[in-house]
């Protein structure tokens, strides 16, 4: 009786168990989570994108600069709009800037594919009206600049970046308001780079003739009112700057030899188009004393394309080309010679410094030889940075500009900065 009940008893357990279990909902099948992972193949700061073998870098940078400006013309104002005493001038200029980089990598099997893309947004107070150079909504109104987006692969460079002829481009100043007697220009460009190990290249590119077009100047008033070249004097596009250069970097530091040429296509169908040039060539040196010192020097000569010897000269018939009498186009021939080092005074307090020159001669350009001009530039930068990746800085550009016969003049632009790089 007693074996009875107990064989009842387990009976009725594993019925209940039975029915406990038919009641239990099954678990939900889970996907496993992809995790950002860290891609220490090409240096700090990259992660894989999830599902994809591509490695992605997002930084930034936030800068605001606080500028004072001097002007003193003596027949010649050098900064139009900026430092004299014209009521309509301006003292002062604020500036912010927001930069955006994003830099893409992945290996493949032709090698390395890459996208870079820098864009900044700019909002500054302060400037003048039409007169200046510089460009401004003058409103506060934030600019946007894509100022790189370029594939590379294969040794070949698609999109937007820095022009294969620059070699210094402001290595070692600031830029912050005009820019050294030297090229120093993003443009839109179609390049092949060759390497050759130990640390030497060969690059060639097509690019945009239209980032290098200065101006093609009539000072006689040969072209009527009216007619659609009155402006810069160019016509359209017909042919890209050709731009070639032969580069070698390795632990002493790096040097460059470049050349470019750039169709002058006037918009005057009465004068002949003519074909300029630009030569050049660069060394920069990493000096063994110090902390991170480093010194540059380059020199450029140019025939018909002024934006290869200096990205923003000041002088009177700022122009690639002249129309001299019979509407013929006249060459204007120009060279610079630029130089400036850099070195860490200790591990938070750094100095850059730089200096150039640049000559514009219109000897070969009939009746218009007062056109002639000098630019010389100086340039220095104190930075402190008390924590990694912010900046403090004080600096100071001058410029002095000396006309053949309209008089002289110097300008100094002042400025602090503060600077977050993340």
């Amino acid at each position: 009786m007693k074996t009875k009940a107990l064989a009842l008893a387990a009976g009725f357990a594993v019925a209940a168990t039975g029915a406990e279990a038919a009641d239990l909902i099954p678990a939900p099948i889970v996907d496993p989570v992809d995790y950002v992972r860290v891609c220490d193949a090409f240096g700090v700061g990259f992660f894989y994108i999830p599902g994809t073998e591509t490695c992605l870098r997002i930084a930034g940078r936030v800068r605001a600069d606080y500028n004072y400006f001097a002007d003193w013309p003596d027949g010649f104002e050098v900064l139009a709009g900026f430092g004299d005493d014209d009521r309509e001038d301006n003292r002062y200029r604020f500036r912010s800037r927001a930069y955006l980089y994003l830099d893409s990598r992945t290996s493949t099997e032709f090698g390395l594919l890459r996208t870079f893309t820098e864009v900044y947004f700019t909002s500054e107070f302060g400037l003048g009206d039409g007169d200046t150079v510089f460009t401004n909504p003058g409103d506060g109104s934030a600019l946007v600049t894509l100022n790189r987006a370029f594939i590379q692969f294969g040794g070949f460079t698609f999109g937007r970046t820095q022009s294969f002829y620059d070699y210094l481009d402001a290595a070692f100043g600031t830029a912050q308001f005009f820019n050294a007697n030297y090229s120093d220009t993003t443009t839109n460009v179609l390049a092949y780079t060759a390497t050759f190990g130990n640390g030497f290249s060969v690059s060639a590119s097509v690019e945009d003739s239209s980032e290098r077009r200065v101006a093609l100047a009539d000072p006689l008033g040969l072209i009527p009112a009216g007619n659609p070249a009155f402006g810069s004097g160019y016509g359209g596009t017909r042919f890209p700057d050709i731009v070639g250069n032969i580069r070698v970097d390795q632990g002493w530091g790096s040097a460059q030899l470049m050349g470019a040429g750039h169709y002058l296509y006037s918009g005057l169908a009465s004068a002949a188009s003519e074909y300029g040039f630009a030569v050049g060539g660069g060394v920069s040196v990493n000096v063994p004393f110090g902390n991170d010192t480093r010194f540059g020097i380059q020199g450029s000569f140019t025939n018909g394309a002024l934006s290869y010897v200096a990205e923003t000269p000041i002088g009177p018939g700022v122009a690639d080309g002249v129309f001299s009498a019979a509407n013929e186009l006249d060459k204007v021939t120009a060279f610079s010679v630029s130089g400036g080092g850099s070195i860490s005074l200790s591990p938070r307090i750094s100095l850059g410094a730089q200096a150039g020159f640049l000559y514009v001669d219109h000897a070969n350009v009939q009746n218009v030889q007062s056109l002639d001009f000098r630019n010389y530039d100086g340039e220095v930068f104190v930075g402190y940075a008390p924590v990694e990746g912010f900046t403090l800085g004080l600096g100071a550009q001058y410029k002095y500009v000396d006309t053949e016969e309209r008089g002289d003049g110097s300008a100094l632009s002042t400025f602090f900065r503060a600077q977050r790089t993340f």
